[in-house]
């Protein structure tokens, strides 16, 4: 089966998770496509349900390729093989040289130790009175000799022994460097393991030079938030908004160079279609029957395996009664031996087997590709002819795995229950990685998932079970002769809940959900450019694009409040979607003036955008204030005359609009009190603040107006107070400071 590999081409980004599309060029050298294509590489993360293979094009006119029985395995990298075969005899030889080497310059050094203990005796003492003794002056420079002779020689054989003894040393590091590489070459660890998808091609047609396909699949572990650049020239005329995006994915693998399109949407949500109900118009008619979301099986389906069943009990009662197995004695080592399994003749029938060592771990040993075939012959085979089971004993079933190599959709008895309940109402399974179904809840919606029981299973046969996962991920396993010392299931349960761990990820400060930002409308955005995203679980800022549109600025002054004049440019939305609501970056002129935060815009909408105060532009506020007594009345009054007076100095080289507000008293309810305006140039207008979206304003007035380059302009308003002569305003009669 060929191997081929495939390169991310486009990743979706949704609102959680993503979906990653590879492409692969399939070369056909012999003028027809593969039997069947395995495509390596995969996250451990991905949903195996999910996974969908396309045919894009093929390089014969007239060819006709098909892909077909898309399954999800496990695959291992290739693995460097030891350059030589270890001979653990040799090794063991020369260990016994070293020890025997050392032993010889333990007895070296001995007899060198012993040389050195032998002294020349001295010259004899004479006796009183008597000549000095002769001097055995040959004999002692004999034995001064010898003992000078022994210890040079046992040195330099301790010199030959030494670099024996290194020359031995490297030699067995050098073979136990071989043996720790022979055997860690079948080891294998959680982080070599990748997914695969294994995908039979259906050809027909005529002769087929390359074929390129395509491979889709959705991992969990990805989010993304808007955030945005907004550069403003000069004079504010025109803005370039860049869209920038704020991802972070945990999938598992890097994008490196990949297409980008950010969406709104959760696409693992479960979402039904509105059925509008007919209005017919005459005779009534009885309601149509409710339309259900899956078809109820048929009925009396069970009766088709009433002559299975009868054959079947017939086999058995024909079956010959097997003698009673007696029990040994254990009184002798012969006995023992006889409780011995036997050894098969042919190790290939066997799937998998799980051996346990010293150490209490699960190795898996792999047979060859060529039992699993024969296997797969021999079970077509008896199920095409039952009849065949009468020439043997029945065999005894598989043993249970271990709840620890269980995957998601073998266990929960319960869960599988719950499952079925929904499939019957005609309701998908929901559950984990945010709104939308577990893998379990997949593998049991997804009907190419699905299984047919066979007719032996009593309880399933006439219904679709959701396939086995772990079989096929053991035996995928086991073509690869490595050894298995963890769990498996629990290496790729721990991926995924590396990758779910990504949605209870916070979000960068100051940026929104884009699921709430959106309305629940679901939009895309497409990156201008290839771009780059580790698999480190951190949020990275992706340029996505520059738009251009147009602008305006208008100058706000509340002199009331605050002598300074602040910039608010009004903004086009460039964009065909909406602009999601997140942080943004303001320049003017190149220069960076604030952060802030912008609000969702619906296309070709419009907002307000602050840039902060203006100091070209000057505003000044007097005021005068005059009490006068009105007698022309039969009830005296008393007149609170109060005067603005409000200069604009344009300090810049080009004409602005500028818009002036002010707020004049108003009465409290049930007061006796009247308020009039008076002379206002130019005039003004009722100012509500309703575009703020803030409460309405009472008493609000503004001017909107334009002032000439390097001028100033003067507005003036004038509006009195009028009260009983007897009264007082509370706080004071006059009302502007």
């Amino acid at each position: 089966m060929p191997v081929v590999e495939s390169r991310i081409d486009t990743v979706t980004l949704y609102q959680q998770g993503a979906r990653v599309t590879r492409l692969l060029t399939l070369d056909c050298p012999e003028g027809r496509a593969p039997g069947e294509l395995e495509i390596p590489r995969l996250p451990l993360a991905l949903f195996d349900p999910t996974v969908r293979v396309r045919v894009l094009s093929t390089g014969g006119d007239g060819a006709d390729v098909t892909a077909t029985n898309v399954r999800v395995g496990l695959w291992l990298p290739p693995r460097e093989a030891p350059l030589e075969t270890v001979d653990q005899a040799a090794l063991r030889t020369l260990r016994q040289q070293v020890r025997t080497v050392e032993s010889h310059i333990r007895q070296r050094q001995w007899e060198l130790n012993v040389f050195g203990g032998i002294t020349v005796p001295p010259r004899p003492k004479p006796e009183e009175g008597k000549p000095p003794p002769a001097s055995p002056l040959g004999a002692r420079m004999a034995l001064e000799q010898f003992t000078h002779d022994g210890a040079q020689a046992r040195l330099a054989e301790m010199r030959a022994l030494g670099e024996q003894l290194r020359t031995l040393r490297e030699e067995v590091a050098v073979l136990e460097q071989r043996l720790a590489l022979a055997s860690t070459a079948r080891q294998v660890t959680a982080q070599d393991l990748y997914k695969s998808v294994h995908v039979k091609l259906r050809y027909q047609g005529a002769a087929l030079s390359r074929a390129s396909l395509s491979v889709e699949y959705f991992v969990p572990g990805a989010r993304w938030a808007p955030s945005y650049q907004c550069r403003l020239t000069r004079d504010c005329r025109q803005m370039e908004l860049v869209m920038r995006a704020l991802i972070g994915q945990h999938s598992g693998e890097d994008w490196s160079g990949v297409k980008l399109v950010l969406s709104t949407a959760a696409p693992l949500s479960w979402t039904e279609l509105p059925e509008l109900s007919s209005i017919r118009i005459g005779r009534a008619q009885p309601p149509p029957p409710a339309r259900a979301g899956f078809r109820p099986p048929p009925q009396g389906a069970a009766s088709l395996f009433s002559d299975f069943d009868r054959d079947q009990q017939a086999l058995l009662r024909a079956l010959p009664t097997p003698s009673p197995f007696p029990l040994p004695t254990l009184n002798s080592p012969m006995d023992l031996e006889s409780l011995e399994p036997p050894v098969p003749s042919d190790p290939d029938v066997f799937m998998s087997e799980v051996m346990a060592d010293e150490g209490g771990v699960e190795r898996l040993a792999a047979p060859s590709m060529k039992a699993f075939a024969e296997r797969d012959a021999e079970m077509e085979e008896m199920a095409e002819e039952p009849m065949a089971v009468a020439a043997g004993p029945m065999a005894p079933p598989p043993p249970a795995p271990s709840r620890s190599m269980m995957p998601a959709s073998a266990g929960a008895p319960a869960r599988r229950k719950e499952m079925s309940k929904k499939m019957d109402r005609g309701g998908p399974a929901s559950g984990g990685y945010g709104a939308g179904p577990t893998q379990a809840g997949l593998e049991a919606v997804v009907f190419t998932h699905l299984r047919l029981a066979p007719a032996s299973d009593g309880a399933h046969r006439n219904r679709l079970q959701p396939m086995d996962a772990r079989r096929f991920y053991l035996e995928t396993l086991a073509r690869f002769q490595v050894e298995v010392t963890f769990d498996v299931m629990a290496a790729v349960a721990g991926a995924e809940a590396r990758a779910q761990g990504m949605a209870s990820t916070p979000l960068p400060g100051g940026t929104a959900d884009v699921r709430n930002a959106s309305s629940r409308f679901d939009f895309s955005y497409t990156a201008e450019a290839t771009v780059d995203v580790p698999s480190d679980g951190v949020f990275h800022s992706v340029a996505l694009g520059a738009r251009t549109g147009d602008a305006s600025v208008l100058y706000v002054a509340v002199p009331r409040e605050d002598s300074n004049v602040y910039r608010q440019a009004e903004v086009n939305n460039p964009l065909p979607a909406p602009m999601l609501a997140g942080p943004a970056e303001v320049y003017v002129g190149g220069e960076y003036v604030l952060s802030t935060t912008l609000p969702t815009v619906a296309p070709r909408g419009n907002f307000k955008l602050g840039l902060g105060v203006e100091q070209a532009i000057r505003c000044a506020r007097n005021t005068r204030y005059r009490e006068q007594r009105s007698g022309s009345k039969i009830v005296a009054t008393t007149e609170l005359w109060h005067d603005l007076t409000i200069d604009l100095a344009n300090n810049l080289d080009r004409d602005i609009t500028c818009e002036v507000r002010e707020r004049i008293p108003q009465p409290a309810p049930d007061a006796e009190v009247v308020v009039e305006e008076g002379t206002v140039t130019p005039a003004w207008e009722p100012y509500t603040q309703q575009e703020r979206g803030a409460k309405a304003l009472e008493g609000g007035r503004r001017w909107r107006l334009t002032v000439p380059a390097n001028q100033t302009q003067q507005l003036s308003a004038q509006y009195v107070v009028k009260l009983y002569a007897n009264n007082e305003l509370e706080g004071g009669n006059r009302r502007e400071a």
